[in-house]
């Protein structure tokens, strides 16, 4: 795990702040963006081997943004592990959400807010281990 790349995607910089100082404790490199549209801006310096998306955001939610990067052939290999404080979608795994938009895969995690850091980085090691991306559609 000891360098791999996080892109953190949240709209509250205290979260923001808090998962850059705890990864970056853990040996990640992180780089972070306010909104789905800085996310995708920023992924293309720093190619992340994670992504990290809160779900609800102002303007284009995570979900969407999940979408734009599985439908972008450069990140559609990047897991993506999405975090939300709302009930329904963490039960839900995103598929009512994912369900309109065809063959868009499912995030590769889904953690609830307060985030459990041992399960964050379980979920982190096990996505990082192999060193490479998920399989593509």
């Amino acid at each position: 795990m000891q360098g791999s790349r996080i892109l953190v995607v949240d709209d509250d910089p205290d979260i923001v702040d808090y998962f850059g100082s705890f990864l970056r404790d853990q040996g990640f490199e992180v780089a972070s963006a306010s909104s789905a549209s800085r996310a995708l801006e920023v992924a293309e310096t720093f190619s992340p081997n994670v992504v990290l998306i809160d779900v609800m955001m102002p303007g284009k939610s995570g979900l969407d943004l999940l979408v734009s990067l599985r439908r972008d052939s450069r990140w559609a290999g990047t897991p993506v592990v999405m975090i939300t404080g709302n009930d329904q979608v963490l039960q839900d795994d995103c598929h009512s959400y994912l369900a309109s938009h065809g063959d868009v895969r499912c995030p590769e995690g889904m953690l609830a807010k307060p985030i459990d850091r041992a399960a964050l980085l379980a979920l982190l090691a096990k996505l990082v281990s192999n060193g490479q991306t998920v399989a593509k559609n």
